[in-house]
This record gives structure tokens, sequence and C-alpha cells, in this order.
């Protein structure tokens, strides 16, 4: 997905003839089961996807975030169980989401998954068991529920990497396509805007007085860092007002290089 990033980096900073995007695209391999003739079809597979572009004048394509408000931006407050660490060997036992605008939280999605496996570690970590989810619905049908549920949202999480990556390869593994949503991560963006001594998500939870019904579950987590999120947003520098600043604010500092000694 390197072109695909490098694209979308293009377009954060100017929006880019469709012409060029649409070469870009048919270069992807995990977009090649999908249109881009038109602009129209472009923008409705690429929002189906995750990706808010729109049409601007004289076939211009444009990142939606880059101009929206951050109070007027949906954002995905997400958070995962699963039955192992890799997706590739694993896969999701429960999902949890809120999604907020405005500082409020305006829909949630929660579900078991059906799993035939949990190992006893996570049985004892998140007290999920097979009587849980032996009624719950596929993964599959889960996914493509949650795929319409998310939309083209900012995709939110503590330590976002690991439940983005692990649904996308799930998405992807569905025949769903990948996640192309834009990301933020609450652990990154907690560093930048509260002070505290560590950031774990359960130390938060205390630090920040957040209540919740059971920690390592989905949807109390995912509610847990929305209120992570939610103060994160109240801490910004006034210099932070599109969705696309916020972004690119909540990406982690590069790390110094250390100078070799003589």
């Amino acid at each position: 997905m390197r072109n695909f990033d490098k694209l979308i980096q293009k377009m954060t900073e100017n929006p880019q003839p469709f012409c060029e995007c649409r070469a870009k695209f048919k270069k992807i391999k995990e977009l090649e089961n999908y249109d881009f003739e038109t602009v129209s079809e472009s923008l409705e597979n690429l929002r189906l996807l995750g990706v808010p572009f729109v049409e601007l004048n004289n076939n211009l394509m444009a990142l939606e975030t880059t101009f929206t408000p951050i109070e007027k931006q949906k954002f995905c407050i997400v958070d995962i169980e699963t039955n192992g660490s890799k997706p590739s060997s694993a896969q999701i036992i429960e999902i949890g989401a809120a999604m907020i605008e405005n500082g409020k939280v305006i829909d949630k999605f929660e579900t078991f998954v059906k799993a035939d496996e949990i190992p006893e570690n996570i049985v004892h970590l998140t007290n999920i068991t097979l009587d849980d989810v032996k009624d719950a619905p596929s993964l599959k049908d889960t996914l493509a529920k949650f795929r319409l549920f998310l939309k083209d949202a900012v995709f939110v999480a503590h330590n976002v990497n690991f439940d983005y990556n692990f649904i996308s390869y799930s998405m992807e593994e569905a025949g769903f396509g990948p996640l192309l949503n834009r990301k933020i991560c609450t652990i990154d963006l907690a560093k930048k805007t509260i002070t505290s001594e560590k950031y774990g998500l359960g130390f938060l939870i205390k630090e920040l007085d957040i209540e919740i019904t059971q920690h390592h579950r989905a949807y109390s987590d995912a509610y847990a860092a929305s209120i992570v999120f939610k103060k994160s947003l109240q801490n910004l520098p006034s210099s932070i007002i599109t969705t696309e600043d916020l972004v690119k604010f909540a990406k982690p500092n590069p790390k110094k290089r250390k100078k070799k000694e003589n």
C-alpha cells in the first residue's frame, strides 16, 4: 500500500487531479477488484473502503478531512478482543465501537463473534467463554455490519495499529477489501495532551476516574478510550482545527537518533 500512502500524503497537502489518482489506484494490488474509471465510481468505492475523498472543481480530488472541522467529524472509537495476537492464526471474538461527533456518542456497535476456540489465558483476561460466543454471528457477517457502521469515519483506538491492522487483515480475508480509514492512536494523542505517569488504558481508566463495567471487554474499553479521546480534544493547541490537523498532530514524534560516540 506504499503507493496509496504516498498519494494520501500528497493529498493532505493539496488536491490532486483525478487522472493522476486513478493511475495510482490501478497500481495497487489490494484495489485491483474495484472500478476507478469515473470520478463517481472512484468516490463510491473509496468511501466504501473508508477513504473520505470528495470531488472539487476542475476534476480535482481532495481529502475531506483536510477541511472538515474537528467538531463536524465522525470518529469511531474501536476495541476488539481476539483469541490470539496474530490475525493470520487467530480471530476476533468481540468488537465494540462508539461513534462520536461533536463530543457526543451518536451510535454504538457491540457484538460477540462466533469462534471455535478461546485459550484459557484469553478467558482469564476477558471472561469471554465459548458459551458466550456459540450463538454469536459469524466473523464474516460481523465484519460486513461493522464496515457499514464504520463507513469513512476516522478510526480511533488505544494502540490503534493492533486493532486497525487486525480488522483490516480480517476484512481482506473475508473479501471486503482493506481498511483505508484515517486513523488516530489515543496513546500517542494522550501523550501530547494529558499529563500522566503511564499511558496504558488500564492506568488511564484509574487516573481519569473513568467508570466502566469491565476492563478488557470490547465496548467497555472502546468507551474508556473515547473518554481519553474527548479529554485530549479539550487540551489541543489552538492551531489544531481540521481533522487532518488532528491526525498529523496525534502521530508520535520521530525518535531522535543518538549521536555516535567517538
